[in-house]
């Protein structure tokens, strides 16, 4: 009897060990934490970003900024081209989203929805706390070119964030994120979006490529890239509406 009894606690043991059963018991809401942490790094830093707008195979417009972000929860993000929209600029401290606009010469304060361009949202480029925006659950696996994938379900904390819900694709043996598909208040979905050109930068293998493809007009799609991505200190001053104007 001990000898059976001792053979079901080694298989028990080797159960709990084995990759199936740690998959099985992971929480959505680490799962979310994990992919967040190859998405963007800890702390302050900083990046180019790209925005190139399509319909079908016609490129229709293209504009730049320059990101920076510290500690998730506040954000500066400056227009740089095309020329006519330079010295603009939007602020995010933490739930809240200024935008400075020259020909009004203060910030005003718009939702983090609101689109920047194309099929990118503001908070898309602002923000990227999906843990601390969402509260997650497991709905599921699924596979995605050959990779196995955590398939959660993302529910707003509060009616201010970007999206009410997100359906999110997360790879299993890394935390890599791999797809989303956005959804308004009423279950309509707005767009997905595909996490591409895995690159090391800033500290990790993080996505430098999302494309955004819109669900109602399957021939606009929008393609954000990130470059330059660099881990330093920025002040707490560069976190003000008052900083804005400078970037006039």
């Amino acid at each position: 009897m001990r000898g059976v009894r001792a053979s079901c606690f080694l298989g028990i043991a080797m159960l709990m060990s084995s990759p199936f059963f740690s998959n099985a018991a992971e929480d959505p809401n680490a799962i979310v934490q994990k992919a967040d942490k190859v998405r963007a790094p800890d702390g302050s830093y900083e990046f180019d970003a790209l925005i190139v707008n399509y319909e079908g195979d016609q490129k229709k417009s293209e504009s730049q900024y320059k990101v920076r972000v510290k500690d998730l929860d506040h954000s500066l993000v400056e227009f740089t081209g095309p020329a006519s929209e330079k010295g603009k600029s939007l602020l995010m401290l933490q739930d809240d989203l200024w935008i400075y606009l020259p020909n009004v010469k203060k910030p005003v304060r718009i939702p983090l929805h609101e689109r920047l361009i194309g099929n990118v949202s503001n908070g898309d480029m602002a923000r990227a706390n999906f843990a601390g925006d969402y509260d997650a659950t497991l709905a599921g696996d699924d596979k995605i070119e050959g990779q196995d994938t955590y398939v959660l379900d993302l529910v707003s904390k509060s009616p201010n964030k970007t999206y009410n819900k997100i359906k999110y694709w997360v790879a299993k043996t890394d935390f890599k994120p791999v797809k989303a598909e956005y959804f308004t208040v009423s279950g309509r979905s707005l767009k997905t979006c595909t996490f591409e050109d895995f690159k090391s930068s800033a500290g990790g293998i993080r996505p430098m490529k999302l494309v955004f493809n819109d669900s109602v007009d399957k021939s606009k799609r929008s393609i954000l890239t990130f470059n330059n991505m660099t881990k330093k200190p920025l002040s707490d001053n560069m976190f003000t509406k008052d900083y804005m104007k400078t970037l006039e």
